[in-house]
């Protein structure tokens, strides 16, 4: 599955491929041997990939990619990519992202403030777990 996502702060009216991204996240390894997750990668751009593996074992799957390569070992937290992502995009402050993103739980967790917290604990935890 390949997933789009166009993120500014300014209206976005296109809704078409990407084919020269400026990041990518890699939600699942085992994609590196069969997909080319850097076609079309800016170098100036960077790569996110959800692996257990260090980042020096990952580098020979990328086709000589000479961009930012960053490694989270996402099955530990619950909602970890869009954090990464965040992170490494510098698309916004993790302040505002995590007060958006309460906003945005706390409809859909009203009646369950444990599970608030630890989604919020969860988005957290990914900030720092980006290497």
């Amino acid at each position: 599955i390949t997933a789009y996502d166009r993120i500014s702060s300014k209206e976005i009216r296109v809704h078409s491929n990407i084919y020269e991204p400026d990041f990518v996240a890699v939600v699942d390894d085992t994609l590196l041997h069969s997909v080319d997750v850097t076609k079309g990668l800016k170098e100036d751009g960077a790569i996110l990939i959800n692996t257990q593996l260090r980042k020096e074992q990952i580098l020979p799957l990328l086709n000589g990619y000479k961009g930012k390569v960053y490694v989270i070992d996402a099955r530990k937290v619950c909602m970890p990519m869009l954090a990464a992502m965040v992170k490494v995009s510098e698309v916004m402050e993790k302040d505002v992202f995590l007060k958006e993103m309460e906003g945005s739980l706390q409809h859909k967790f009203a009646r369950k403030p444990e599970v608030l917290a630890g989604n919020l604990a969860a988005l957290r935890m990914a900030f720092e777990e980006v290497k």
